[in-house]
Order: C-alpha cells, then structure tokens, then sequence
C-alpha cells in the first residue's frame, strides 16, 4: 500500500486511474482544479484538493501527505485556449507540472509517471512513431509535454513517460476539443448525425482507456527512467470507425461530409518497447471498446 497523489484525478484517464489504485488499497490523493473535471467522476474514497498544480498550496500538500508516487495527468489541452492564452497555457502545462516535479524531489517521492502524447512527434512523418524518433512538435500541447520530458531526464527523479496514443471510453468530454469516439457516440446515442471531417481516411491508434490504465499501474515499479508509448500499434480510419459505430448502435444516420479542416493525415505509435518493459499489452480490441464507450453514453442519456 503506498501514498499516491494524482493529478488531474477528477478527469477522464485520471479518474478511471485513481478507481483501480483504490482497488488495490493504495491511499489516494487527487488534485484537480474542476476546469475540465467533474466532481461526480471522484471516487469518494480518495482525498480531493481543489487546487491548480501551480499554487502555491501543491508545495505544503507534499508536504503534509508525504506522497510515494505521483501520477501526473493535470493539463490545459484545448487548442484554441493555447493558441489566444498562451501565457496561461503555459502556467499550467509547463510552469505547473515543474512546480509538481520541484515538490516530488523536495519530498523525496519514489517516482513521477508523466503523461505525454503522440503529438511530441512530426505529424507527417510515417507511422508508427518509435520512442527514438525525433521530436518535432506543432501544437502548445505537444510543444509543453516535449519541455517536461527533457526536464523529468535532468530532475534526478525515478519517472517513467507515458506517450499516449488516443484514447477513448466512458467519461471521455463529448463537448469542445472531445476525442472523436466520444463525439460520435454522444451525437448518435441522442439520435443525431456526427460530422466527417476532409475525406474520412485520417487514421488514428485509439487505445481504451482501462488499458492505459493498466500501463499506469505497471509503471509504478517498471520502467525507471523510460519513455513508452501506450498505443495499439494499429491505424484506424474515422470512416471505418463510424461505420462499426454505426452497426454498434443500430442506427441508420448518415455523418454530415464535406467540412475541410487543417489536421494530421495519420498517425499511430509503436509499442513494442512499452510490451517488453512493462510486460504489458492492450487487451480491448476497438470492436468491444467501441460498445462499452456507446453503452456509457447510451446510460448518460438516459439520465438526462
């Protein structure tokens, strides 16, 4: 049993984290500043702190709960904010995740896991992306994750990063900058037609979340001062993925076509390192996940 914080824990991936941390006994400390979070998401066994990672309070927190591990999720990721805020942006992807690496060398935490993104990569290099692979960031986003990694190398702390595919599931944000499964879920669960975005043929690795937060759990004790990618390794096109929604909900919808957007072609990352060191690998294929995501927004509609 160990002493974990979480950042970001009232989040999507966050929360479904801190819900098997608990599972196994471990005592959960979640900071979250319900920006993007919800409060129902809280598993209620865990302490909760309403706070931004980069108050000052984070600082007298580790203090007091001497924290073994953290897991840090906490993130302003939508893109038109960054782009229109990029000061306030930066506070809290960049400014705020050192001041949660500052607190974890100043108490002496057992390890940082980091969680990055796909988006560290050349968008128009050829999929999949290997750890090895140059850098090369086009968004706030991915620009904020690339900085912290190179300061996690230099921290002296044991850490391990997550790059992480897309993901999907129960609890995902339909709304804003939502991952498109969600979107496509919640717009067919009430009936309505989604939206295709260019051509359809865009490929993305789309990862359940329950399998992400298996890698998490792992990373507690394997992967010292590793990079991983947490992805399936496979490209999925968005038309290929609205029809088996589609046939997964037995609905007849037709997608609206013919917007064009700017956006990545392709992408998809490898995960051959993450499956040795960890001996891990990803369990949900897209067909069962896909149903278990629609499912979930099937029962919110009916909530509401």
């Amino acid at each position: 049993m160990a002493r974990i914080l979480v950042t970001g824990g009232a989040g999507f991936i966050g929360s479904h984290l801190v819900d098997e941390l608990l599972k196994k006994k471990h005592k959960v400390f979640v900071v979250d500043d319900l920006s993007v979070g919800k409060k129902e998401f809280l598993n209620s066994h865990a302490k909760f702190a309403k706070m931004k990672i980069q108050a000052p309070q984070l600082l007298k927190l580790f203090r007091k709960e001497s924290f073994e591990y953290v897991y840090h999720l906490a993130a302003q990721k939508n893109l038109q904010y960054s782009k229109e805020h990029p000061v306030e942006d930066a506070e809290t992807n960049i400014v705020g995740s050192l001041r949660v690496i500052e607190a974890a060398k100043k108490f002496n935490v057992r390890k940082i896991i980091f969680y990055s993104t796909a988006a560290v990569y050349n968008p128009d290099s050829t999929p999949p992306n290997k750890e090895s692979d140059t850098l090369q960031p086009i968004t706030p986003y991915g620009i904020a994750k690339s900085v912290i990694e190179s300061y996690l190398q230099i921290s002296r702390l044991s850490y391990t990063v997550l790059r992480l595919s897309n993901v999907y599931g129960p609890r995902q944000d339909a709304d804003g900058e939502g991952g498109v499964i969600a979107v496509f879920c919640k717009k067919l669960a009430n009936k309505k037609p989604p939206q295709i975005y260019n051509t359809g043929r865009q490929t993305r690795d789309y990862i359940y979340v329950a399998d992400v937060v298996k890698a998490s759990l792992r990373s507690m004790t394997k992967g010292n001062n590793e990079i991983l990618n947490i992805s399936t390794g496979k490209e999925t096109t968005v038309n290929s993925l609205y029809k088996t929604l589609a046939h997964l909900s037995n609905t007849h919808i037709t997608a609206i076509r013919g917007k064009k957007v700017t956006e990545q072609i392709r992408s998809s990352l490898a995960n051959t390192k993450a499956k040795n060191i960890l001996t891990w690998s990803p369990s949900i294929n897209l067909n069962l996940g896909l149903q278990k995501t629609y499912n979930w927004f099937i029962e919110q509609t009916w909530q509401t």
